[in-house]
């Protein structure tokens, strides 16, 4: 029998091995299948759900940035399962459905040509088209308003050298100023309107901003919207305020708050907001308002309401949501007026709710936030159909499989799928067919290049065109293998890629099977001169134990690390600089990854900024069992927990087990105290496969285990296996 004790001392040893807060990590273990039957990545940013009642229907439209993780833009129901997602090379804020119903998401990448800009998408999601700024401008971020006409505003920038002096006492005479600027298109991008900032406001008014600084934003516009008499809102963050601007003259109608404020406010305890964020018309003189309260004493952030009474010029805050206990978001945030006429708000940043949906009445009725607590510049709520015409495929390279994750999101015909794959591209040969989204292949030909594409099947038999092509590195490796292919060089300098930049100058040689770096010219930094091979799988919570032997014709440093192989470039060794001397020395550095799974780690050799010759041989990364495991010594073999599907689940979850012959089974739950919360069976059963229905309904979000144990009926032998659940709602 499984004590207590021994759950409670597990548990406290997947906090000591760095899998502190499980519920914030237990999602990235491995890719997955979605209630809702939507598979998703093992980078994919989980949300968790504290509050769900009786929210506004509309689907969640939302983005993740910082950190370091993967950003994607995804469309979340309301049990927090994606109906789409997609993974993006950078991140791509302002996710949302416009007014004639395009689906747009701002850029960095350079979709559809070169700068940043905004693409909108339709309702297969399909590229439809790029929104930029002309005229002199760059695109700017914050805001995309597409018209029911096809027609568009946005926010230009641009950035010009200053001479601050002449406004300010100690202004710099080379300031950089990025001014902003407000245009307007036709649904064929001529461009009809042009608003800019230094001819209607003054610089001396920028308020977030340091006037005698080398860098000010000016007057950082960050939100537009057209009232209902079809004249222009805008947002300006830097100045406080929100002015409204006449759609052909370019004149200002009225300002609302900041150093030029017209109205009086009323039954406003704070009087005004300040460095907000989208300003939003309802109708009727109504207008939302996320204030940020970066110059409020103490700061503090709200959604706010006001009622404009233009002949009177007063401002009334007819309602608003200041959380208990206050609530701060130094930038970003959103404010949306629902169809239910409840509101949802974006803190933004990391530890504050994504979203807080409130009714009138100020009780909460959503909550959200990323598992991972990753920003998002604004979240929405639309109603939404989008049918993909064709699956969406990412591939996951594992040391025994590649996985597979495909989606034709949206379809409920979809019956089957075709994977199609092969060490050409566009190969058509079917490898395997899956009726789930998700499929692993490990009969595959090792230490060879695939690729993969797939094709849905739907039950009336048609088949949809073909999904995007992914190629992997096939390097399957056994437990204890070294990951790193060629390590010690036997095999020449293959897979291994050599570079050298900067003004370095360096030869590389295999010498009797060791790796020489003849060093002409170091160059001026120690990456100048680089070894390195991209495609190593790490998994996050795994521990790994990085060698080499390394020696230099006199004593130097090199610096031999494993990191991403994208920016930021993050160390996962934690590994500084290696002493060298003429003697041949063996290096070893464990590690634990504590950052999350990466498919295309790297590992890297840096030997520039000196002149002494360096030789490298038997480089090794190896994965190493860290004594934890789940499922606890099985006897006989064949018994087996399957991980209940799905994993995370909001209230309703399979568990699956087989047992070779007649044994008695006891199935219990224990929540992550060790406590005991239910016991699903406790009988004899028959040989074979068996699946038992987890209704989860009554329980709070968290990390759950599954124990299982059965005794044969033919031998009492007894066998005893725990799986880890997470339970999201």
């Amino acid at each position: 029998m499984i004590k207590k004790a021994i759950i409670v001392i597990n548990l406290l040893i997947f906090f000591l091995i760095g899998q502190f807060g499980l519920m914030q990590k237990a999602h990235a273990e491995e890719a997955m299948i979605m209630e809702n039957g939507v598979s998703v990545p093992s980078d994919f940013p989980h949300v968790d759900i504290s509050i769900n009642d009786n929210p506004d229907t509309g689907y969640i439209f939302i983005d993740n940035r910082g950190g370091g993780g993967k950003p994607y833009n995804i469309i979340f129901n309301n049990s927090g399962a994606p109906i789409w997602y997609l993974r993006t090379p950078g991140e791509r804020r302002d996710f949302k459905v416009q007014p004639n119903g395009l689906l747009t998401m701002m850029i960095r990448d350079g979709y559809g040509g070169s700068g940043w800009g905004f693409i909108a998408l339709n309702q297969n999601y399909e590229y439809v088209k790029t929104f930029r700024a002309t005229n002199g401008y760059s695109t700017d971020e914050h805001e995309l308003l597409v018209l029911q006409d096809g027609g568009y505003l946005l926010i230009g920038r641009k950035d010009s050298t200053v001479d601050m002096s002449e406004y300010v006492p100690g202004g710099r005479p080379d300031a950089t100023v990025r001014e902003a600027c407000i245009q307007e298109y036709t649904a064929n991008d001529s461009l009809i309107f042009e608003w800019r900032a230094w001819d209607h406001f003054d610089i001396r008014d920028v308020e977030l901003e340091d006037l005698t600084g080398s860098y000010i934003r000016f007057p950082h516009m960050n939100a537009i919207d057209i009232d209902e008499d079809g004249h222009i809102l805008l947002s300006s963050r830097h100045i406080s305020e929100v002015t409204k601007i006449h759609r052909r003259t370019g004149a200002i109608i009225w300002r609302l708050g900041g150093a030029h404020n017209q109205f009086e406010f009323i039954d406003d305890p704070l009087q005004g907001f300040t460095s907000q964020h989208t300003i939003r018309a309802l109708g009727e003189g109504h207008y939302t308002i996320f204030d940020n309260g970066d110059l409020h004493n103490p700061q503090v952030s709200r959604a706010v309401e006001y009622v404009l009474d233009t002949n009177e010029m007063t401002a009334t805050l007819v309602w608003e949501f200041r959380d208990t206990p206050d609530k701060y978001s130094h930038y970003m945030g959103n404010v949306q007026r629902l169809p239910n006429a409840n509101t949802l708000i974006n803190w933004a940043v990391p530890h504050l709710p994504k979203l807080t949906e409130v009714r009138t009445d100020g009780s909460k009725a959503f909550e959200m936030n990323f598992v991972d607590q990753w920003e998002c510049y604004r979240v929405h709520r639309f109603p939404w159909e989008g049918m993909a015409l064709k699956p969406y495929l990412i591939v996951e390279p594992h040391n025994n499989n590649i996985t597979l994750i495909f989606n034709k999101f949206g379809d409920p015909n979809v019956n089957y799928y075709n994977i199609y794959g092969g060490i050409t591209p566009s190969a058509t040969d079917i490898l395997d067919t899956s009726k789930l989204t998700m499929k692993k292949l490990s009969n595959l030909q090792n230490h060879c290049e695939y690729y993969f594409r797939v094709k849905a099947i739907d039950k009336y038999g048609n088949e949809s065109d073909y999904s995007n092509e992914e190629s992997v590195f096939v390097n399957f490796i056994d437990s204890g293998q070294n990951i790193i292919t060629n390590g010690d060089f036997a095999a020449g300098k293959d897979p291994w890629e050599w570079e050298v930049t900067g003004s370095a100058s360096a030869i590389w040689n295999i010498e009797d099977g060791i790796s020489h770096f003849n060093l002409i010219n170091g160059g001026n930094e120690i990456d100048e001169v680089q070894l390195r091979q991209s495609g190593l799988a790490l998994n996050e919570g795994n521990d790994y134990i990085f060698e080499f032997d390394a020696r230099a014709d006199v004593p130097r440093i090199i610096e031999v690390k494993v990191e991403q192989d994208t920016f930021p470039a993050i160390n996962y060794s934690k590994i500084g600089f290696s002493g060298l001397t003429p003697v041949m020395t063996h290096f070893e550095y464990p590690f634990k990854m504590e950052d999350q799974t990466d498919f295309d780690a790297r590992v890297v050799v840096n030997t520039g900024n000196s002149n002494v010759d360096v030789y490298i041989d038997n480089i090794s990364l190896k994965e190493v069992q860290s004594g934890i495991d789940e499922t606890l010594p099985e006897v006989p073999s064949q018994y087996q927990l399957i991980r209940n599907y799905p994993n995370p689940f909001s209230a309703q979850t399979k568990i699956s087990f087989f047992i070779p012959q007649v044994s008695h089974v006891d199935i219990k739950i224990y929540n992550i105290c060790g406590e005991f919360v239910q016991e699903l069976i406790n009988k004899k059963m028959e040989s074979g496969e068996h699946t038992l229905d987890f209704n989860a309904a009554c329980m709070s979000s968290g990390i759950y285990f599954c124990q299982f144990k059965a005794r044969s009926s033919i031998n009492s032998k007894q066998y005893s296996a725990i799986k880890k659940m997470l339970l999201i709602k």
